[in-house]
């Protein structure tokens, strides 16, 4: 592998484990999902790279979260 693939792979890493953490946190919190039951949406979000986070930021998050925080929505 030569340097200038190392420097797209690390900046592209980055971005890859940042989107899954945020999907993550986002799962752990919401208590309704679309599409797929929880655990479905932990496996895609697990599995599938880049594309899982993605995918379920844009299609799976249900309309209610476990914990609200207590803010009204604008």
């Amino acid at each position: 592998m030569d340097s200038q693939m190392i420097l797209l792979a690390i900046p592209l890493g980055v971005i890859e484990l940042a989107l899954a953490a945020v999907a993550l946190v986002d799962w752990a919190k919401r208590k309704a999902f679309r599409a797929l039951p929880r655990w479905g949406w932990l496996v895609v979000i697990v599995a599938l790279g880049i594309v899982g986070p993605t995918v379920y930021l844009i299609l799976g998050r249900g309309e209610e979260r476990a914990e609200p925080d207590g803010r009204d929505s604008l």
